[in-house]
C-alpha cells in the first residue's frame, strides 16, 4: 500500500524547462501568451506542492533532530557560525531591514521554546544516543507487531521520545494536566504518522498500526504501577529543559534585536511548549499575561534591577523571565526607533575561555548605540552542574570588544553600569561583570540611558 513510486517519463522536465524558459520569450505573441499563462499557473501549484512533499511528508520522516524540522528550514543544516549569523543579519540590515522575523506562527511544527529544548540534545550527543536504547529496551514489551514488523517503528518511537521531551511541563502535573498531555502527544503522534505516509495516511489509513501506535503511547504514560521509562526519563528531562529556557531567552533577545521586525505569537510572552496545529492554537491566558506583565512593571519601579533579574533566574518555570526580555526590548524599540528600524548592524568579537558560549552585536544610528549580548550552548558551559549561566564562575576571562568609546554602559535589564577594562587597544567589556545575575544583555551608553 506504501510503496516507493518510480518518476515516470523524465522528459516531462525537458518540456516545462523549454516552455519556461524558451517559450515565455518566443517571438510569436501567442505562443508567449500561453506560456506566460501556464508559467503563472506553474507558479501557483508549485509552492503548496512542495509544502506537501516537503514540510508536510519529508520532515514526519526524517527524525534526527526534528527541532530543524521547521517550515523554511533545512534539516540538513545543522546549526551555524558567529561568522555566518553576523553576515547574514549584515546583509538583512541592509536589503531586507522590515522583512518580519519570527519564531512561532500559527504555522509552525514546534513552538519557539520547544525547539529551543531539544536543540540541547545536540550538545548532548552521546548521554542521548544512551537513553534512547534504555528507553527503546524498556519499550519492547509495548509493541504489536502489524503486517510482520513492530509497531510503533523505530524511527515513529524516536520521533515520541523528541516531542515528549519538548512538550513535557516545567513543574511535575497533576492527574488532570497529566491526562491532558497523554492526549495532546497522542493526537500529535497520530497526525505525525499519518502525514510522513509511512505506515498509514489520511487516505489509506491503516487502523492496526494506529492502534499499536495509540496502545503504546498509552502504556509509556503509564503511572499506575512501575514504569522504568518514566524514571529514568524525568530527571534527564528536567535537566534539557533547564537548558531550555535558557537558550529561549537567547532566543528571544536576539529576535527582537536584530534586523528586522519582531512578531510575537499569541501566548509566545511566556513560555509555551504547543505542537503543529491544532495544539499551538489553543486559548491563551491574555489575564495572566497581563497580570504578570503588571507585576513586574511594579517590581522594576520598586526594586534593585539586579536583584529583579536574580529572582526572575532563581524562579524561570513561571516564565516572567521571558517576559520580563520582550519588555525590556520593545521598550528599547520604542525609545531608540531609529537604530532598530535602519540601524546598521556592526559584529562585535568575543574573547576569552568562554567566547564560544556568547554572540554580540551592536546597532547603531544617528550617534546611538546599543549592545545585545545572547549566550548559547549553556549545557556545556555549565555542564552537570546545576549554576545559574551568570557571573564569574560561568564566564573567568571572557569579554567582548565595543564599537563605542562611552565610559560606561547601562544594561537595561539590570539597572546596572558596567565600565569596560582600561587595558587593551581596544575598550572591553567583561561578561563576569556584564551577565553578573541574568544571561543576556542589553546594553546603551550610560549617560543616553540616564
Amino acid at each position: 500500500m506504501f510503496k516507493k513510486r518510480s518518476p515516470g517519463d523524465v522528459s516531462i522536465f525537458d518540456f516545462i524547462r523549454r516552455i519556461l524558459l524558451e517559450d515565455t520569450c518566443a517571438p510569436e505573441a501567442s505562443r508567449r501568451r500561453r506560456a506566460a499563462r501556464f508559467a503563472l499557473k506553474l507558479q501557483q501549484y508549485t509552492a503548496p506542492v512542495m509544502a506537501k512533499a516537503q514540510e508536510d511528508t519529508a520532515f514526519y520522516r526524517y527524525h534526527r533532530l526534528v527541532s530543524l524540522n521547521e517550515v523554511g528550514g533545512d534539516p540538513r543544516r545543522f546549526g551555524t557560525t558567529p561568522t555566518a549569523f553576523h553576515r547574514a543579519n549584515q546583509e538583512r540590515a541592509q536589503k531586507w531591514p522590515y522583512a518580519m522575523l519570527t519564531t512561532s506562527t500559527h504555522d509552525t511544527k514546534r513552538s519557539e521554546d520547544v525547539r529551543a529544548r531539544i536543540d540541547v540534545l545536540s550538545e548532548l550527543a552521546d548521554e542521548w544516543r544512551k537513553r534512547v536504547g534504555r528507553w527503546a529496551r524498556f519499550a519492547r514489551r509495548h509493541k504489536r507487531m502489524v503486517d510482520g514488523i513492530p509497531a510503533p517503528s523505530r524511527n515513529d518511537e524516536y520521533l515520541f521520545y523528541q516531542t515528549l521531551l519538548g512538550v513535557w511541563p516545567l513543574e511535575s502535573p497533576g492527574e488532570r494536566a497529566f491526562d491532558d498531555l497523554r492526549e495532546r502527544v497522542l493526537r500529535y503522534m497520530l497526525k505525525a504518522v499519518k502525514e510522513a505516509k509511512t505506515h498509514t495516511s489520511w487516505l489509506n489509513p491503516n487502523l492496526a498500526y494506529e492502534e499499536a501506535l495509540d496502545y503504546f503511547v498509552m502504556a509509556m504514560f503509564d503511572r499506575t504501577g512501575r514504569n522504568p521509562f518514566l524514571a529514568d526519563f524525568l530527571p534527564f528531562q528536567a535537566r534539557v529543559a533547564r537548558f531550555g529556557l535558557w537558550n529561549g531567552l537567547s532566543q528571544q533577545l536576539l529576535k527582537l534585536t536584530a534586523p528586522g521586525v519582531p512578531d510575537i505569537y499569541q501566548g509566545t510572552e511566556l513560555w509555551d511548549f504547543s505542537l503543529v496545529d491544532p495544539d499551538n492554537r489553543r486559548p491563551v491566558d491574555y489575564r495572566r499575561r497581563r497580570d504578570l506583565l503588571h507585576r513586574l512593571r511594579a517590581a522594576a519601579r520598586g526594586r534593585d534591577g539586579a536583584r529583579l533579574a536574580q529572582d526572575l533566574m532563581e524562579h524561570p518555570e513561571d516564565g516572567r523571565a521571558k517576559l520580563f526580555v520582550t519588555w525590556r526590548a520593545l521598550e528599547a524599540r520604542h525609545r531608540f526607533p531609529e537604530v532598530f528600524a535602519s540601524g546598521a548592524y556592526l559584529p562585535l568579537a568575543v574573547t576569552g575561555a568562554q567566547a564560544d558560549h556568547a554572540v554580540a552585536f551592536a546597532r547603531q544610528a544617528e550617534g546611538r548605540t546599543v549592545i545585545a549580548i545572547a549566550t548559547r550552548w549553556f549545557a556545556t558551559l555549565l555542564g552537570d552542574e546545576k549554576r545559574l549561566p551568570v557571573g564569574e564562575a560561568a564566564w573567568t576571562d571572557t569579554g567582548i570588544e565595543l564599537p563605542d568609546p562611552a565610559a560606561a554602559w547601562e544594561n537595561l535589564f539590570t539597572g546596572e553600569t558596567v565600565r569596560p577594562d582600561a587595558t587593551g587597544d581596544k575598550p572591553r567589556l567583561s561578561l563576569a561583570r556584564t551577565l553578573a545575575c541574568f544571561p543576556v544583555a542589553l546594553l546603551v551608553p550610560a549617560e543616553v540611558g540616564s
